[in-house]
């Protein structure tokens, strides 16, 4: 009886390890960061639609139903959107709120366009003036990944009766 002796293959176990392990880690750790990255791109949209409907009640005619003010672009900032930040680092949150006419469609800075509420009239029902927030984040991805990510995210709502 005629036997065949196997090859030896000593080592090639660790030597296989050695080529698939750090590989298999390499791109574990890149679907937790990518994974991360999605989700703070979630944030950042989350929080521009946020920022919009909260400003988009507090127009001339709330300071007219209330007595209040209107809020200033800081205001929205600290009261909309810094509150939802979890877990992101407040300082690297940047927004920009704009008032968008709807007869002419054109886009004047918040903090600018200060109406005065005595000129604002409730008989037009119809909504036609937009308010536009756009929210900037600057993400650090991490070691793995050297620099930062600029994410931006606008939302865009009418504004309310």
């Amino acid at each position: 009886m005629l036997t065949r002796n196997p090859p030896k293959r000593r080592a090639a176990l660790a030597v296989e390890t050695a080529i698939v392990l750090p590989v298999m880690l390499f791109l574990l750790l890149m679907l937790l960061v990518g994974g991360i990255g999605v989700f703070r791109y979630q944030q950042v949209a989350c929080l521009a639609r946020e920022g919009a409907r909260w400003t988009s009640v507090r127009g001339s005619w709330w300071q007219l139903d209330t007595g209040g003010t209107m809020p200033t672009q800081n205001d929205i900032l600290q009261n909309a959107v810094l509150p939802l930040a979890v877990g992101m680092d407040a300082s690297k949150i940047t927004i920009q709120v704009e008032w968008i006419d709807g007869q002419t469609g054109a886009a004047t800075a918040w903090d600018s366009s200060r109406r005065n509420p005595v000129s604002v009239s409730k008989t037009n029902q119809g909504v036609t003036n937009r308010v536009r927030v756009t929210v900037n984040y600057e993400w650090s991805p991490g070691v793995l990944v050297p620099g930062s990510i600029n994410m931006a995210s606008v939302s865009e709502i009418p504004m309310s009766n």
